[in-house]
């Protein structure tokens, strides 16, 4: 028997290996067990009330809703059937931990009972479970790039003027603005479009986060843009300067001119502005120099387009010494207006001369022209005088030259007569 046994035993232990081999090619012909990978598989939640219900919200840490692999083990009959889409992840927030953790619990929708395991590269879903925290925010308006040469932005309006978020609390006190950018390059007219809504922080960064959710994300946002044209400012002023001083009507302003901006029917005929509010010269004894902010008084439909300007000129009114001009005039330069009813006029002394003696700039006393003096009497109520002689009356003389009312030092009284007609 011994000899039987260890006989021929490299045959025999051939033959075994041979019968193995066998075995296994059958085997693996007939069915094989196999392994299938999925990638990407993402975590299905069930029962997230349990959460919410307590005015709380919770947030994936790390993307582990996420399974990178999940292995499943089974015949290659079985195991041939199933795609992606037969894979099943579920996480049910019944299952929910102290450590804020939820089992992922794998399976497949058909076979189930035939595959040998099907396991996940991870086994839970890692939660940050906050209060649940609700802010509105005012909603701004930013504009990017540059508009046609001659156009300026004017008003940029939204149809919604807030936005309403939620989300865990630590990520809602992040966000402190939130912010729609309309890209403004190259246009020429009004802008209307509908921008996405941003949520910035407090550095100006974007937060982005599914966990976030806000009553719009859109908003409808109106551009207007306007031309712009560089006009000249002109300045007035009013009141009166010391004793021996006066305006000499030049007033200059720096900067000149200003880039303003407006409909182009507006801006069409607009050469000049001329500032509503005078500059006050009362009781100054030389040239007055002032600032004065124009960017509250432009005309209706006008702004002031150049962003560097901040609405400050420098005003100077050009205030000089007053000199005096003696000038002559005849009887027969004056002239008599509202002369009552049934009189007429006859001057006590026809043949008088009367000295007037002017007060004004150097300048004007020059160019004076005595032929073009107009000398006048005005007798609406020289009826009422009561201070007469007889029938002699005293009148006060009003002088013009070319139009213009004449600064005179002395008043230059007159006697006349009346008589009935």
């Amino acid at each position: 028997m011994k000899h039987k046994l260890f006989d021929d035993w490299g045959l025999k232990l051939g033959s075994v290996v041979f019968a193995i081999l066998v075995w296994f090619i059958v085997t693996n012909f007939n069915d094989p067990v196999v392994q299938y990978r999925v990638n990407n598989v993402k975590v299905t939640f069930r029962n997230t009330n349990v959460v919410t219900d307590q005015g709380q919200t919770f947030e994936v840490l790390d993307d582990s809703n996420v399974i990178d692999t999940v292995t499943v083990t089974g015949p290659r009959s079985v195991i041939d059937a199933l795609g992606e889409e037969n894979i099943v992840a579920i996480a049910d927030f019944n299952d929910l931990t102290l450590q804020n953790t939820v089992a992922i619990k794998l399976s497949t929708n058909k076979y189930s009972t035939q595959i040998e395991s099907i396991k996940g590269s991870i086994e839970t879903v890692q939660l940050n479970i906050e209060n649940l925290k609700t802010k509105t925010l005012a909603l701004r308006t930013v504009t990017s790039g540059t508009v046609s040469e001659g156009y300026t932005i004017g008003d940029v309006t939204t149809d919604e003027n807030q936005v309403r978020i939620s989300g865990p609390e630590s990520l809602v006190d992040e966000i402190v603005r939130a912010e729609v950018n309309v890209p403004v390059t190259g246009f020429s007219q009004d802008i209307i479009t509908d921008v996405d809504i941003v949520l910035m922080d407090a550095d100006g960064n974007a937060v982005s986060s599914g966990y976030i959710s806000s009553n719009i994300s859109k908003v409808r946002v109106k551009v207007e843009l306007l031309q712009t044209k560089r006009v000249n400012l002109q300045f007035e002023s009013s009141g009166i300067p010391a004793d021996g001083y006066e305006a000499t009507g030049v007033i200059t302003c720096e900067p000149e001119s200003i880039l303003v901006a407006g409909r182009a029917s507006i801006l069409q005929n607009l050469d000049t502005i001329t500032i509503d509010e005078p500059v006050n010269i009362t009781g100054q004894a030389g040239n007055m120099m002032t600032l004065v902010d124009v960017s509250g008084k432009m005309p209706s439909g006008v702004r002031i387009a150049d962003t560097s300007f901040d609405g400050k000129v420098s005003v100077t009114v050009y205030i000089d010494h007053t000199s005096t001009r003696v000038i002559q005039l005849d009887s027969e330069d004056i002239s008599f207006i509202n002369v009552p009813e049934g009189y007429e006029v006859e001057l006590v002394d026809p043949s008088g001369k009367y000295n007037v003696t002017v007060v004004g700039l150097q300048k004007n006393l020059d160019v004076l022209s005595t032929d073009k003096i107009q000398a006048t009497a005005d007798l609406e109520k020289i009826l009422d005088q009561e201070d007469t002689v007889g029938d002699h009356y005293h009148v006060v003389l009003s002088f013009e030259n070319e139009g213009n009312k004449m600064n005179v030092s002395t008043p230059v009284q007159i006697w006349i007569k009346l008589g009935e007609t």
